[in-house]
């Protein structure tokens, strides 16, 4: 016997207007948050549009406002945990303002992206978020995107030279509190485990990281400071190289949690302890951090946060164009674990 066929038909605008007892006019101009609106008419026609579950067309939006609502998201890495946290920041902000996010990513090959900056501007996305940290010298493509009319919000990435909207953490502080933490605690000889030369956030953190030496009076040693790539691996590697080149400390700054966990493993196959032995502090608080043994000293970074401040500011770029491009800084702040030990007395 033939399954039965059960059809659902779509909520309709005039479905709306006849529960609510006003015209499509009025509906359509509650959904575009238009003004002219009494209040309890909004109320009502939004009490309808909830309880009927009603999804406004985007196609049909569209033609009325003579524009897509649709973003797009271009990143290097999904796998990466800070970029899956700005993605998902971003697309609850998009949601709430009747957005969405088409996505491409470039998995760290360069060569990508101008392909999908093309796919992208083909499908006339309103506005395109860029989450990446911007690796290479690609600044002439951001340019010709803002000079074509396409609003473009930047995340962790910053073009010199272009007037570009970008939200980014606050890394010389959040580095600087990592630092100091273990100052606090006592150390003088705080080796750094950095990431790659490149990335922005990097020379920030090692800004933060020389001027909390610099403000307890310790001299920078270069010969405690090793290169990884943000994986385990590298942070492991890194923290073979220090014990094995002889250099004298007593905590470790990680600029990332993955390599702070590398490193904890080098140190306990050495036979050294954490804290009692090295100190170790990590940085972004990925959620294997509270779970470590001992649980990961680290810097939290609002990296939804960075999402939803970079969407909003996308969106106010698209229907208010012609604003001047800014830097909005969010605070990172430490969260203090086991892995940095105790604060020895002033």
């Amino acid at each position: 016997m033939e399954a039965e066929r059960v059809t659902m038909k779509r909520v309709t605008i005039r479905q709306v207007a006849r529960e609510a007892g006003v015209s499509t006019q009025t509906v359509s101009r509650v959904l575009n948050e238009r003004p002219d609106v009494a209040a309890e008419t909004r109320k009502l026609v939004r009490e309808v549009i909830a309880r009927l579950d009603y999804e406004p067309s985007a196609i049909a939006r569209s033609l009325v406002s003579r524009r897509t609502y649709t973003l797009g998201l271009i990143t290097s890495d999904f796998t990466d945990y800070f970029f899956t946290q700005v993605f998902v920041g971003a697309t609850e902000e998009a949601r709430q303002h009747g957005y969405y996010f088409m996505l491409s990513s470039t998995e760290h090959n360069s060569e990508d992206e101008p392909e999908c900056i093309r796919l992208l501007t083909q499908h006339h996305v309103a506005g395109i978020l860029l989450a990446r940290p911007g690796l290479q010298s690609d600044d002439d493509r951001v340019l010709r995107l803002l000079r074509g009319g396409v609003a473009v919000v930047a995340a962790v990435y910053h073009p010199p030279g272009a007037q570009l909207l970008t939200v980014d953490v606050d890394n010389v502080d959040g580095g600087s509190q990592a630092t100091s933490c273990l100052l606090n605690n006592g150390h003088h000889r705080v080796a750094m485990i950095a990431g790659p030369a490149r990335w922005r956030s990097v020379c920030d953190r090692a800004t933060g990281y020389r001027a909390a030496l610099e403000a307890a009076g310790i001299p920078y040693d270069p010969t405690l400071i090793v290169e990884g790539d943000w994986s385990y691996a590298s942070g492991y590697r890194a923290m073979r190289q220090l014990l094995a080149g002889g250099c004298v400390f007593s905590a470790l700054f990680a600029q990332n949690d993955r390599m702070a966990i590398g490193a904890i493993r080098a140190l306990r196959e050495a036979g050294r302890r954490v804290p009692d032995d090295v100190a170790v502090v990590g940085y972004d608080d990925i959620p294997v951090a509270e779970y470590c043994d001992p649980p990961l000293t680290t810097v939290h970074q609002p990296m939804q946060e960075v999402g939803r401040m970079a969407t909003r500011l996308l969106i106010r770029a698209i229907e208010s164009p012609g604003g001047l491009g800014e830097e909005v800084r969010l605070k990172a702040y430490l969260v203090r674990r086991d892995s940095c030990g105790t604060p020895v007395a002033s």
